[in-house]
This record gives structure tokens, C-alpha cells and sequence, in this order.
């Protein structure tokens, strides 16, 4: 896999991480964290948010990994992504964008 370099690597407690290896190679048990930016990648207005924080080789890691967990990943995985797809954005706030209610009639 490419060298990318994520800056929450320094700080960072994930047991899952697609900067690691592939995601699907990776086994977390319940209660375990995953890769913040990989969560952030599901949420609305992502793309744009996390190509301006992170760059766009990363964002292409994130969503590689969100294919392989969407079309095979385990349920631990599958539901974490769908929770996070649930919530806002904490980066649209620091990227001065409003973020987006989710349970807001369309």
C-alpha cells in the first residue's frame, strides 16, 4: 500500500485503520474504535471537507475502504459507518460550513 500520511496519526487509538492494511485483513471486537477520518468520510459534504483538511490521496484510501466494508466488511464495521453517516460533520464546523441537520424534513 502507497505511504500516505494521516496527521491524526500521532494521536490516534483506532483499531481499525485503512492506512494499516486493508480493512477487511483488520478484526475489531465491539466498543473498539474506528478511523476517525474514515468515519468523517461518511457523513455529507465529506468529500470537500476532507480534501481540504487531509488531501486527496487519503480521501481515495477512505473510500476504497468504505467499498470494501460496504460490499463485504463485517457488521461491527458496516453499523459503525452507518452510525457515522447519521451524525454531522465535526470538520464542516472548522471548515466555517454549516453543518447539515440529518433528521430535518427535506
Amino acid at each position: 500500500m502507497k505511504q500516505v500520511n494521516c496527521p491524526r496519526y500521532q494521536r490516534c487509538s483506532a483499531a481499525i485503520c485503512p492506512l494499516w492494511k486493508s480493512v477487511l485483513e483488520q478484526r475489531m471486537l465491539k466498543g473498539e474504535r474506528v478511523c476517525g477520518v474514515l468515519l468523517e468520510y461518511q457523513k455529507p459534504q465529506s468529500e470537500a471537507i476532507l480534501i481540504t483538511h487531509y488531501g486527496s490521496e487519503l480521501l481515495k484510501i477512505m473510500a476504497q475502504a468504505t467499498k470494501d466494508i460496504q460490499s463485504d466488511g463485517r457488521y461491527l464495521l458496516r453499523s459503525a459507518l452507518d452510525r457515522a453517516a447519521k451524525t454531522s460533520s465535526r470538520l464542516a464546523v472548522t471548515a466555517g460550513l454549516k453543518p447539515q441537520r440529518l433528521d430535518a424534513p427535506a
